[in-house]
């Protein structure tokens, strides 16, 4: 007795069904649980310097050795990295990072200082936010009195280019109702 090949595409199949249901059960149970670590941070100032000293500990409170922190200065549109290429901890789970002397802050010289855990094959990330004021106050400009420039405000812009793109504008907008006018004109001619 033939069997049909109908038969060993469906036993196939079943066969492919089992064996990704198999699969993605053992990659889900394959995986460890990442833990929590926590972040401490302290602030020095030492004469000149600054530093941001950070202590790593685990859920049980015990140091963690060897991990990867990043130190960042939030700025408008994103994060300025700051310290060593790679800030990792000691045998304390401690890392010590100096603040740099030039970083502008805002009008009160406060600056956001982020700490991260990103990517640790042991812990799961982690983000800590710290406004600080270590940056150089900058001075808020006031545009009321600003003078005529070319990078000024359209309002202060020098009077000769005024008159010059006015004079541009007013120029081809009347050689554009010139043609137009011409256009009208030739369409009331009758042909005879």
């Amino acid at each position: 007795m033939k069997v049909p090949n109908s038969f060993y595409i469906q036993v196939l199949k079943f066969f492919l069904a089992l064996g990704i249901i198999c699969l993605s059960t053992s990659i889900t149970y394959g995986q460890e649980t990442l833990e929590d670590a926590k972040i401490s941070l302290s602030f020095t100032e030492e004469n000149d310097t600054k530093t941001i000293k950070a202590i790593a500990t685990d859920e049980a409170g015990l140091p963690i050795e060897e991990l990867d922190l990043y130190f960042y200065v939030s700025r408008t549109f994103s994060l300025l990295p700051i310290g060593d290429a790679f800030n990792t901890t000691d045998e304390n789970g401690e890392v010590v990072v100096k603040f740099p002397k030039d970083l502008p802050g805002d009008s009160e010289g406060n600056v956001i200082i982020v700490v991260k855990i990103i990517d640790s094959d042991l812990y799961n990330n982690l983000e800590i936010k710290t406004t600080k004021n270590w940056g150089i106050p900058i001075e808020k400009i006031d545009y009321s009195v600003e003078k005529r420039s070319l990078w000024a405000a359209a309002a202060n812009a020098p009077i000769s280019l005024v008159f010059i793109v006015s004079g541009l504008i007013l120029t081809i907008w009347s050689v554009i109702c010139y043609i137009i006018f011409i256009l009208f004109k030739i369409s009331r001619i009758k042909p005879v």
